[in-house]
């Protein structure tokens, strides 16, 4: 196949460029070779599209292992009732999870996701990500309320690396949230070599906050039921994120998942405390288990790096980037959408190490989006929808 010049209203270039009546130059396999005005295309080769085009979506968090759950998990229960009911029914027959994260994979691809940072608890999802055109990074998720398990739990997530290695699927082994994990273990995570980069759910649930600043609330009720002692529970006075990210190495790329009761002074404490920090918002999640949004504007006028995720089929109806862009531009309309790409694609391209993805530039290959149904502002609609190029 020869050179594919694509042309559009609008190119969203993924890093921050909105350009009118421009047109993509393409070699035989995708990789870029010019975007821009005013370029000479051959007679009869020039494919136009309405509406606009965009780089390949980047997932930054989802939980591929969970999606045979789909419509079986309660909404608004909050985090403490989600979590006990994910608890009682996440087990089933290994056919029907491998069917439905098959089903999930073959979504994401449909809808435009060219890579995807998924939490794994087990090997059951690589062999289909060691075949998927779109490229998984696996967040290896470990759990230890007491620190008498930190070695055993630290030593399970080392083996499913090395399986991840095996079926040559980057991976890194991550804290799952930070009142799941002891000291001891989330220092064992921070002190693997080239372990990076680091993902953890952050703030997900005011609950979590009243545990760290008052030893009191429903996370509390929730690790008692599990069993965990009393006197172990993490109690500073202060917030939960101010309250650990200071045993994290600050120079390693990490995700915080969820947001959803971060405050502007966290935001400030967390830039200040750490220097390769990403933020990532999965909205429709937010609604499905908590019933709110975190307050995405603060981020906004912080500057800070954000993306996007899609969470899983426990807490979503479907895995779309495009979906969970409109649910944030709908709720915050100032947020424009040339920002929410730039979230989806390079800065999601950026937190995976993802160089050749994320943006139009010469000689990347990032994937190419079609956007259609846009308003007279350019801005998406409920009409939106989104259909991968190539």
């Amino acid at each position: 196949m020869s050179k594919r010049y694509l042309k559009a209203p609008i190119i969203f270039t993924g890093k921050g460029e909105k350009l009118k009546d421009a047109t993509l130059v393409l070699n035989s396999n995708g990789i870029v070779e010019e975007v821009g005005q005013n370029i000479t295309v051959p007679e009869g080769s020039l494919e136009c599209f309405e509406g606009a085009l965009c780089p390949g979506f980047i997932n930054t968090h989802c939980h591929l292992e969970l999606s045979h759950l789909k419509g079986k998990v309660q909404e608004k229960t909050k985090l403490n009732g989600f979590i006990q009911e994910l608890q009682s029914i996440r087990h089933a027959e290994e056919k029907e999870i491998v069917d439905a994260l098959n089903e999930a994979d073959l979504q994401m691809q449909k809808n435009g996701i060219v890579a995807v940072g998924d939490i794994c608890n087990d090997a059951v999802s690589f062999q289909r990500k060691a075949s998927s055109p779109i490229h998984y990074h696996s967040f290896i998720e470990l759990f230890a309320f007491d620190s008498e398990r930190a070695d055993t739990v630290f030593n399970e997530g080392l083996d499913l690396k090395l399986k991840a290695k095996e079926a040559e699927i980057a991976s890194s082994i991550v804290p799952h949230a930070p009142y799941s994990v002891s000291d001891l273990l989330l220092e064992k995570i921070s002190s693997l070599a080239e372990n990076k980069p680091l993902s953890i759910h952050n703030q997900e649930t005011q609950a979590e906050n009243s545990m760290f600043q008052k030893g009191e609330g429903a996370m509390i009720d929730l690790l008692s039921n599990f069993g965990l002692d009393k006197a172990t529970y993490p109690f500073s006075g202060k917030s939960s994120l101010q309250s650990y990210l200071a045993k994290i190495p600050k120079n390693t790329p990490l995700l915080l998942v969820h947001n959803t009761f971060t405050s502007a002074e966290d935001i400030e404490f967390a830039e200040k405390a750490h220097q390769n920090l990403y933020w990532c918002f999965c909205p429709l999640a937010n609604n499905y288990i908590e019933g709110r949004l975190p307050d995405i504007p603060a981020f906004v006028k912080a500057n800070v790096r954000c993306t996007i995720g899609t969470d899983s089929f426990a807490s979503n109806h479907q895995l779309s980037i495009l979906e969970e862009m409109k649910c944030i531009q709908q709720a915050f309309p100032q947020i424009e959408l040339n920002t929410l790409i730039k979230w989806a694609c390079q800065n999601g391209a950026d937190f995976l190490g993802l160089p050749q993805m994320g943006c139009f530039e010469k000689g990347k290959n990032p994937g190419v989006n079609w956007i259609k149904n846009l308003n007279e502002n350019d801005e998406l609609t409920q009409d939106s929808e989104v259909e991968r190029v190539m």
